[in-house]
């Protein structure tokens, strides 16, 4: 075997061990969010009480739903990312573990705007989440420009046309999240909305 084939494949090697690693992080974040799920019932066992109790649950189960398609989302755009790193370095790991670190702890905000979602601290629990994910999308972005700062931190067949989509992208997700994350301020409702209508845009057009 060649020497610079043996070199690409050790390159390979460690870009797959990161993704691996991120890959588990992001299953662990996606099976804490449905721990903070669970019924409980106070009194006398009923077919009514469980169903009142169900009912109740909604809340939960919507904020689980928010943040699964988030974490999805911001799955897909990794593995997005990982597809164009050849050559992964200090700086490439230091932004990948900041988003893991965030991405680990999305159960948090999550249960936090599930408690709190017909109560009236519904605004400080959406602002807390948006906000979230303001920092998600910001490490995303970092993520990035410590990828591309470096023409040899790319796949060789990359174009300057790729980057640059790229970075329009990661751009645009940050400021929608921004965006959003403002909203939150002053009509907590019409921001998960918004939220909403960013995964159609994801989904469909990046």
């Amino acid at each position: 075997m060649e020497p610079a084939n043996r070199s690409e494949i050790q390159l390979q090697k460690e870009t797959l061990r990161i993704e691996t690693f991120s890959d588990g992080v992001f299953c662990i974040a996606v099976t804490l969010l449905s721990i903070e799920i669970g019924v409980e019932l106070h009194g006398e066992v009923s077919n009514a009480g469980l169903t009142d109790a169900l009912l109740h649950k909604w809340p939960i189960c919507l904020a689980y739903v928010i943040s699964f398609i988030n974490v999805l989302l911001a799955w897909i755009g990794h593995h997005g990312l990982f597809k164009m790193f050849r050559q992964p370095d200090s700086a490439i790991m230091i932004t990948n573990g900041l988003l893991l670190m965030l991405v680990a702890l999305v159960p948090f905000p999550t249960k936090t705007l599930g408690e709190f979602l017909l109560t009236d601290a519904l605004k400080t629990a959406v602002i807390f989440y948006t906000g979230y994910f303001v920092l998600i999308s910001l490490a995303f972005r970092l993520l990035w420009f410590a990828a591309s700062r470096k023409k040899e931190l790319l796949i060789h067949d990359i174009t300057a046309k790729q980057v640059r989509q790229t970075t329009r992208n990661e751009n645009i997700g940050l400021i929608c999240n921004v965006i959003i994350f403002g909203v939150s301020f002053f009509n907590p409702w019409a921001a998960l909305i918004l939220s909403f209508v960013m995964w159609v845009y994801w989904i469909v057009f990046a």
